[in-house]
């Protein structure tokens, strides 16, 4: 059975760049790997937009067909029941950012594979999760919506473009008081990879937490390549 791995959080939180990231470390470390688009409300910034990417490195994406690529409609991918409980390898899910989104995968539980683990993904310059009390309740909310209780939290509180490191720090401060509050571990945190020269001061200020580095791949339309 497969290790599925939920990344679910609100609108902003980086949850799909983080998804195709984590999925790609993955696949550079030899493992087999499949990707889920889950995402069936929101009409951009979805991993279905980068599967050529992914595929080109051996990455196995399971989304709506290419037909429906830009289709602002809730459907679910072929053979996404069989990926969540059969899939070989690492299945890695990208769920919709709010609860009504969440709910897909709530009509999924029964296809889950056993241990499946929820990871909420937290941006506190969000206005759904600015405080730790806002947060909780999101996390309380999409939990509730998708069936599925974390299993612990990825501190990714950035600004795009304009992330810093004192972003990044502060980030994990802000994960690990909502992770007190709700007794969740933080598993990792994100950040841009041009940051990556500043990696030894982050880790210093952040007590080693591990990092995962972000490749930007999901881009407004109006954005060069």
């Amino acid at each position: 059975m497969p290790n599925v791995t939920v990344f679910y959080g609100f609108y902003g939180s980086g949850k799909s760049e983080i998804s195709i990231n984590y999925a790609l470390m993955l696949r550079r470390q030899g493992k087999t790997v499949s990707i889920v688009d889950l995402d069936a409300v929101t009409p951009y910034f979805r991993v279905r937009d980068v599967r050529d990417d992914l595929t080109a490195e051996g990455v196995v994406v399971v989304a709506p067909k290419e037909s429906l690529r830009h289709a602002d409609l809730p459907v679910l991918p072929e053979g996404v029941r069989q990926t969540l409980r059969y899939g070989a390898g690492e299945v890695v899910v990208d769920l919709g950012g709010d609860p009504t989104g969440a709910r897909v995968l709530g009509g999924l539980r029964d296809a889950l594979a056993p241990g499946a683990k929820g990871l909420f993904v937290v941006n506190s310059c969000r206005p759904f999760t600015r405080t730790v009390e806002d947060a909780s309740r999101a996390v309380s909310a999409i939990a509730a919506a998708s069936g599925l209780p974390p299993s612990g939290i990825v501190a990714n509180t950035h600004m795009a473009d304009l992330t810093t490191e004192e972003h990044v720090v502060a980030g994990v401060s802000f994960a690990r008081k909502l992770g007190e509050e709700l007794d969740l571990p933080v598993v990792f945190c994100a950040a841009p990879a041009d940051l990556r020269s500043r990696e030894d001061s982050i880790a210093d200020r952040t007590g080693g937490i591990p990092i995962l580095w972000l490749e930007r791949f999901l881009r407004k339309p109006w954005e060069d390549e």
